[in-house]
C-alpha cells in the first residue's frame, strides 16, 4: 500500500457497501444536486484533481433531491452542504461552501 495513496471520493451506495473500509478515515457527506451550479463548481474541482483528496479523507457524493431522510437526520436545508459523520453515522461537524478537496479537509475536526 503506497502511503501517499490519495483518498476517497464516492457514492452513498459504494460508502454503504463498505463503511468499515473508512472507519479510519474522516467520511464528510457532500449533499449536492446536478442542478445545482455551487454543486457542479465543487463536483468538477473534486473529479479533476482525485489526488487531491487527502489519504485520510473519504468524499461521499449524496443527491439532495433523492436523499431525504438523510437531510432530515443531518439538517440538511440546502444543497452544497457538507457533514462530516463517525462511524456510526453520527453528526461530528456541518458546513457549506468548500469547493475543493482541500477546502474540505480544512473544515473536517
Amino acid at each position: 500500500m503506497k502511503v501517499d495513496q490519495p483518498g476517497s471520493y464516492l457514492t452513498l451506495k459504494e460508502y454503504e457497501a463498505s463503511k468499515e473500509r473508512f472507519a479510519d478515515s474522516d467520511v464528510v457527506l457532500f449533499f449536492n444536486a446536478n442542478w445545482c451550479s455551487t454543486c457542479k463548481i465543487a463536483r468538477d474541482n473534486i473529479e479533476s484533481n482525485l489526488d487531491s483528496i487527502p489519504s485520510k479523507l473519504a468524499i461521499v457524493v449524496v443527491d439532495f433531491d433523492s436523499e431525504t431522510d438523510l437531510r432530515k437526520k443531518y439538517g440538511v436545508t440546502i444543497q452544497h452542504t457538507f457533514v462530516q459523520i463517525d462511524s456510526d453515522g453520527n453528526q461530528i461537524a456541518k458546513w457549506a461552501g468548500s469547493t475543493t478537496a482541500e477546502e474540505i479537509a480544512e473544515n473536517t475536526v
